[in-house]
Formats: C-alpha cells, structure tokens, sequence
C-alpha cells in the first residue's frame, strides 16, 4: 500500500502547478516520515521506536451531509444508489511526540502519519479503490483518562479515488468533479486504561474539493472501527 501511495503518477493528470504543490506535499509529508526512523525531525527529539504503529480495520456509511452539519448533530445516511458502505484498513506511523506547558500543566500531543486503504462498496456500482495519505495531530492528555482512555486525532492530506462517487455526482450535476482531493481524517478512540492498545475509534472520513482547488463540495462517511497499537 504505501507503494502505491508514494506513486505520483496520477499527478500528471492535474495541472502543472497543482501537481507541483501536491508533489511538494507528499514530499514534504514522507521527507518527515523517514527523518523520524533516525530520529531526527527538526526542532523535536523523536522519543519512539520503528514499532510505535497502530493498525485500524472500520467501515463507514456514506451521507447526504456537509461536514458542518455533524456540528450540529445532523446525520443522514443515504440509502439510495448513491450509498455506499467503506470497509478501511489503515497504518498509522507515531512519528513523535510534542512538549508544550500550558498554565503550568505539560502535554503531550502526537504527531502521526496515517495511510489509508478504503474499499467503497456503492449501491449501484461496482467496488472500489480509495487511497489516503496525510499528516495528523492526535491530542492524548484528557482529563478522565484513568477511567476511559481516550483520544483526538485530525490531520490534513490528499485522497485520490479510482472511481468518482456516486454521492459527489450527484450533488454536484453538471460539474466537473475530481479523483483528486484533500483528506480530512477526524476521529475520537477509546481504550479501557489497563489496555490501551486495543480501542474502538468512531470517525469521520472527510473528502474536500479544497473550495475550488480540485473541485466544490466532497463526500463524507461516518464509521466506526477497531485499531491494535504496537
């Protein structure tokens, strides 16, 4: 998978200053990724070993939503063509951990890299392949710890679809729609305290056309999933 990930061949499909900021994005985002198995990202010292990963296997539902409405508490899941049900499996690389003292109490938020496989299943189209590929900042210091472990993870980076989707077509009539858009992973896990390494995530998969940058609008599915820390 992160073969396929790193391949930028499909950038040549996009304009050239597109593909020169993407390109720059992936580099920037795996330039950082290898820094950290010798542990040297700048400015931080790299406190973790090549097996702080964490494997995650999910599914989704897709919905008529914009990301603003689940602010609002508003889920629609779509059960017409444009459906679709994601199955996920992702790896996430721990590259290092942050320091920060805020009002005289220390955190210590993470920093990771997650790659992600999804399998979409559409109501009335063949399966398949979404590739992801971000950076994402996940905060570990809640105050009920001791009773629910739990966690914060959002990132930015690029989602690239072998297919458009049938929810994107059908918001958008008429428009040209993109393979090529950003990726906005947004997830809460929790983990009994004795056993961390084992948690249940519930997630949002956000796709965005970035306000006009690929396209207008995106897709977003809700799910939940089981992920082993290692």
């Amino acid at each position: 998978m992160f073969h396929v990930l790193t391949n930028l061949s499909f950038l040549q499909e996009t304009p050239p200053m597109k593909s020169t900021i993407l390109s720059a994005i992936f580099a920037f985002a795996l330039g950082h990724f290898a820094q950290a198995q010798t542990g040297t990202l700048i400015g931080y010292e790299n406190t973790n070993s090549l097996t702080d990963w964490t494997f995650e296997f999910g599914a989704a539902l897709m919905t008529q939503n914009d990301i603003d409405d689940f602010i609002e508490g508003r889920f629609d899941f779509e059960e017409g063509d444009a459906g679709a049900t994601t199955y996920q499996f992702t790896a996430t690389k721990k590259i290092t951990e942050l320091s920060l003292e805020w009002f005289g109490s220390q955190f210590t938020p993470w920093i990771e890299m997650p790659l992600c496989l999804e399998l979409v299943d559409e109501n009335a189209n063949d399966s398949f392949l979404v590739y992801n590929a971000s950076m994402q900042i996940r905060w570990v210091d809640f105050p009920w710890n001791s009773f629910v472990h739990t966690t914060f993870a959002a990132g930015l980076g690029l989602s690239y679809a072998s297919q458009i989707y049938d929810m994107d077509i059908q918001r958008h009539p008429g428009e040209d729609r993109s393979h090529l858009k950003f990726n906005v992973p947004i997830q809460f896990s929790f983990s009994l305290p004795d056993a961390p390494q084992h948690q249940i995530i519930f997630y949002i998969s956000h796709h965005s056309g970035g306000f006009g940058f690929f396209d207008h609008g995106g897709v977003n599915s809700i799910g939940a999933s089981y992920a082993y820390s290692f």
